[in-house]
C-alpha cells in the first residue's frame, strides 16, 4: 500500500514538473527578423524553422534577391499588431525562447514555409509540444 502511495506521489510530482517547465508567452509582437521577434522584451526564435537573416542576400531567377528584408516584411505582415501565442518547447544557444507560435489560429513558422520565406531546420525541432513534422516536409517540398 506504502508503494502504491509513493509511486502516486512521485507520478504527480512529475506530471507537475513537466507542466511548469512549459512556457506559454502571449501578446502583441516585435519583428525582429525573419524567424526572430519579441513579446514584452522576452526574444522568441521559431521552432523548426530558418529563414534569412537581417541583412542576408541570395540569388533569385539571376538577381539579387534581398531575402532578409522579404522574409522579415513577409513575418511582419503576419503578425503585426495581432495577438500571438507561443509555445516553448526548447531554448538556443542565445538563451532565446525556441516555440512553436501562433497567429489568428495559424502556426507562424508553417505559414513561413509554405510562402517560401523559411525552410524547416530539424535542430530546433519541439521536444515536449509536437509540431506536425508531415505537414512542414509537405508545405517545404510544395506537395
Amino acid at each position: 500500500m506504502m508503494n502504491i502511495r509513493l509511486v502516486g506521489a512521485a507520478l504527480a510530482a512529475l506530471l507537475f514538473t513537466a507542466s511548469a517547465a512549459s512556457v506559454d508567452f502571449s501578446g502583441q509582437a516585435r519583428v525582429i527578423d525573419g524567424d526572430t521577434f519579441s513579446i514584452r522584451q522576452q526574444r522568441i526564435r521559431i521552432a523548426a524553422i530558418d529563414a534569412c537573416e537581417r541583412d542576408q542576400t541570395g540569388f533569385r531567377n539571376g538577381a539579387i534577391w534581398r531575402c532578409g528584408i522579404e522574409a522579415r516584411r513577409f513575418l511582419a505582415s503576419l503578425i503585426d499588431g495581432k495577438h500571438v501565442r507561443c509555445i516553448e518547447v526548447d531554448r538556443d544557444q542565445y538563451k532565446r525562447l525556441v516555440g512553436q507560435c501562433f497567429v489568428d489560429g495559424s502556426d507562424i513558422g508553417l505559414e513561413m514555409v509554405k510562402a517560401g520565406q523559411a525552410s524547416l531546420l530539424l535542430r530546433y525541432l519541439p521536444r515536449s509540444h509536437p509540431i506536425d513534422l508531415d505537414q512542414y516536409r509537405r508545405s517545404h517540398s510544395g506537395n
